[in-house]
């Protein structure tokens, strides 16, 4: 594996084995072969622990989807060429109930008074059945959402195309995941007047799409920002990341020996080994503020009962450890449960999770330890700086800490939601994005 080096270190990762036995398969016409090698090389970076929460950028394989971009251009010599309309469209990998890509895809969609979305399906969940195409109608009734249809992937760039073609967008929304390369190549195919927009979702992995220089970029924090303008040199976009007010939650004091706690996010935002073990951590918060912790958000299947049995080990009841692992809304179950602070996920930060908690009014506790990736280290989403913790015995202590003056906290926090990501925050954004 080599990198680039460059002023930003590791932010622009480069596979010098992999890039030229790409570029032979393009030569030669195996396009399938080239787009799937593609996908599977950048799928499988992020397992590597010095690029994960360290790279952001792809050039060497950007610079491939646009040489297959154009030897797959259904109308290379513009003899067919179309002019945009009105429409606008998203492409997204998959659409979940839960996870910043989705819920901001649905927020835009309501923005924008509708929208056409396209799933590459590039996993093939929805054609193996996991993942329901229902899960994007029924959040986003505005849009017209369709899955692409074909299996192989070469055969999917060309639906799209067709697909480009059919609908004559005026604007491209890319919101795939980190691997995915249908939209990027296909997009090559689009004329010159439609405004192509890359939605840097994938801030912490390199992802595919990011150099590509003919398209609008937008990024969705202040530090992610800062490391695409610097290693792009041009301008990025800023869209708060916005999520419906549902109004502030009534709060029941906190007592000192009977303080609830709740947390939110996938297996994938904590670790059950090392020194913030998650089992050990919540038995450890149990232990010392003597009240319940709620998990909302899916840890799979064995680890929920593994939390449970390390409870029983420690002596401490397991029933005050409550796991719901899917909700339609966080924000109307945070409202409901009786809990008084919030502690964000670690090592790996809720982005958007933690505006819709603080908009609810929850004192929010964040890891805040030095020596995380730096493309980890987002602190401008918490209204109370003060609450960040290093280790278990700080973590416990801030924990605490902001169960005094609540009220106080509560107001900061619902007021630091208000000002910087409302819906006002984020339509002026939106405009600016589509303008």
């Amino acid at each position: 594996m080599n990198e680039q080096q460059d002023d930003l270190p590791r932010l622009n990762l480069y596979h010098n084995e992999i890039e030229p036995a790409i570029a032979s398969k393009i030569e030669s016409g195996d396009y399938e072969g080239a787009l799937f090698a593609i996908a599977s090389g950048v799928a499988s970076f992020n397992m590597i622990p010095y690029v994960f929460g360290h790279t952001l950028f792809l050039a060497g394989f950007d610079r491939l989807l646009l040489q297959l971009g154009q030897r797959m251009h259904d109308d290379p010599e513009g003899k067919a060429e179309w002019t945009p309309g009105t429409a606008r469209l998203i492409i997204l990998s998959e659409f979940y109930n839960s996870g910043g890509h989705s819920l901001v895809t649905a927020d835009l969609v309501q923005a924008m008074g509708g929208a056409v979305v396209v799933l590459t399906d590039l996993f093939g969940k929805y054609l193996k059945g996991t993942e329901k195409i229902e899960t994007a109608t029924d959040r986003m009734p505005m849009a017209m959402v369709h899955r692409l249809q074909k299996l192989g992937i070469a055969e999917k760039v060309r639906e799209l195309q067709t697909i480009f073609r059919a609908v004559r967008p005026q604007s491209v929304m890319f919101m795939v995941h980190h691997p995915d390369p249908i939209a990027f190549v296909a997009a090559v195919s689009l004329p010159r007047s439609v405004k192509k927009i890359f939605m840097h979702h994938c801030d912490h992995n390199p992802a595919l799409g990011g150099t590509l220089e003919d398209y609008v970029h937008v990024d969705f924090t202040r530090h992610i920002q800062h490391f695409c303008e610097q290693h792009l040199q041009r301008k990025s976009i800023v869209l708060p990341l916005f999520v419906e007010d549902r109004g502030v939650k009534t709060f029941s004091q906190p007592a000192p020996n009977a303080m609830n706690i709740v947390t939110a996010g996938s297996s994938t935002k904590y670790k059950f080994d090392g020194p913030f073990a998650y089992h050990l951590v919540i038995a450890d918060i149990l232990a010392a503020t003597g009240g319940h912790y709620w998990h909302i958000g899916s840890l799979g299947d064995a680890a929920p009962e593994f939390i449970r049995t390390t409870l029983r080990e420690r002596g401490i009841d397991p029933a005050r450890f409550i796991y719901i692992p899917s909700v339609p809304s966080l924000w109307d179950t945070l409202k409901e449960i009786d809990a008084h602070v919030f502690l964000n996920s670690f090592p790996v930060a809720g982005v958007r999770g933690s505006i819709e908690v603080q908009g609810c009014g929850y004192p929010l506790v964040y890891f805040a330890l030095d020596d995380r990736p730096p493309l980890l280290r987002h602190t401008e989403l918490f209204a109370d700086l003060d609450l960040g913790w290093r280790s278990i015995p700080e973590l416990i202590d801030k924990l605490k800490l902001a169960g005094e003056n609540h009220a106080e906290r509560v107001a900061r926090s619902r007021q630091f939601y208000l000002q910087g990501y409302g819906r006002e925050v984020f339509m002026r954004a939106v405009d600016e994005v589509l303008s």
